[in-house]
């Protein structure tokens, strides 16, 4: 039996609760599920996430990771100094989300309505990339539009709210992006 790291271990609890969440729901989400789950003792859980607050808020880490990873992702392909870069890569990362980006939103807005103190570490995050988006080069009303807008298409799929159709959303995402060129 090859023994897993600490961070595999974390990993799996991690996704075990994602797919709880996801699945089931949060009253479903309980230490006991998310070890069953992950096929972890209840102590190894114990270990890496000594209370269900510390297991939620590893979801939020592993989700804001991602987003920022993501992000940072888009923002390397457009070139430095060019106005709208940020904006370009706000739409891309938010119109074309890898799927366990997905679904991790999926169940952060299962739990955010429980443990409403999780909100407040998005907070911190999208304060910094707004921030970023507002000094992007481009005319100030057309940041927000843009912001607005993708805000709005990635809370809507986060809350499973079906906005637009595929092609409706691909005209959007298109839209958005011409905005960032026409100075």
């Amino acid at each position: 039996m090859t023994r897993k790291t600490p961070a595999e271990t974390r990993a799996r609890l991690i996704q075990a609760a994602i797919d709880i969440l996801v699945e089931k729901g949060a009253a479903y989400l309980t230490l006991d599920a998310v070890a069953h789950t992950a096929r972890v003792s209840k102590g190894g859980l114990l270990h890496h996430f000594p209370t269900k607050e510390a297991l939620l808020h590893g979801i939020d880490d592993q989700a804001t990771q991602l987003w920022t990873e993501r992000l940072a992702s888009e923002l390397a392909q457009e070139p430095e100094g060019r106005a709208g870069r940020w904006s370009r890569a706000y739409i891309r990362a938010t119109f074309d989300p890898l799927p366990e980006e997905a679904r991790i939103l999926q169940a952060l807005t299962r739990i955010i309505g429980v443990y409403p103190d999780l909100i407040q570490r998005w907070r911190s995050t999208y304060a910094q990339t707004s921030a970023s988006l507002i000094d992007d080069g481009l005319p100030p009303g057309r940041s927000a539009t843009i912001q607005v807008a993708c805000d709005g298409m990635w809370l809507g799929e986060m809350v499973g709210l079906p906005l637009i159709s595929d092609s409706q959303r691909a005209a959007v995402r298109a839209d958005l992006l011409r905005l960032t060129y026409d100075v």
